[in-house]
């Protein structure tokens, strides 16, 4: 085995058992960010510039207005940038600044990662996945089949491998079913990361949800906890 893939592969093995055993969130982004650098990521990317709605999207670096948290919240209850918000807030997080963007076509990969960065949030208030253990296996999920995310599969293993070792979290969805539903919903899902989310944070979740054609199966979700609902 070559030096370089057996230090590749320890990195990757260290990310994993501290997923495993500690559900530490900063580990599974090293993980994600590690993956970008492989063979399965490049061919991922691929076929996402092969989509022409995300290749439009890359193409004119897509980036419209983010509003600062208190300008969202301000908007109508119920819609896409209020509830998109009031999800950060209760979760404790923040809106991300928006990224410096590189001109050509080196920055295509740039694009792509910084929009999937920023849209992950959004995309567990349409999908109505709330920030729990359970609800990021289900968004994990979701990026295997719209993404092909390698680092995404190795995340969802430590979630499986963590719910082998110390059993369901009480309170919260069995992993499994969260991630059985996360990639049902990826299947059915128009692509998250071909949105122009920016063009209609004062819709309602209802109208995205039917526009995205998920309105039936996050009516039937598995989730109890309606923090993104």
């Amino acid at each position: 085995m070559r030096n370089s893939l057996r230090r590749e592969l320890l990195h990757f093995a260290t990310d994993l058992a501290a997923l495993v055993e500690r559900s530490e969130p900063e580990r599974g982004i090293d993980l994600l960010t590690r993956s970008y650098k492989t063979p399965a990521a490049d061919a991922a990317r691929a076929s996402l510039r092969s989509d022409p709605a995300i290749a439009e999207l890359m193409k004119e670096r897509y980036w419209g207005h983010w509003p600062s948290q208190s300008e969202f919240l301000t908007l109508p209850s119920g819609s896409l940038g209020y509830s998109y918000a009031s999800c950060l807030a209760s979760a404790g997080g923040s809106i991300l600044p928006d990224p410096v963007l590189q001109d050509g076509s080196e920055g295509d990969d740039i694009w792509l990662h910084q929009r999937i960065r920023h849209s992950h949030d959004v995309w567990h208030v349409v999908c109505g996945c709330p920030p729990t253990v359970a609800g990021e296996a289900a968004i994990s999920a979701v990026n295997v089949v719209q993404l092909r995310w390698p680092g995404s599969a190795m995340v969802i293993g430590a979630h499986l491998m963590q719910h082998c070792m110390t059993g369901s979290v009480q309170g919260q969805l069995d992993v499994g079913l969260a991630i059985s539903y996360g990639l049902e919903l990826g299947r059915i899902c128009a692509p998250l990361l071909a949105q122009r989310w920016e063009e209609g944070w004062d819709e309602s979740i209802e109208a995205w949800r039917e526009r995205l054609g998920i309105a039936d199966i996050v009516a039937a979700s598995p989730f109890h906890d309606d923090f993104c609902n």
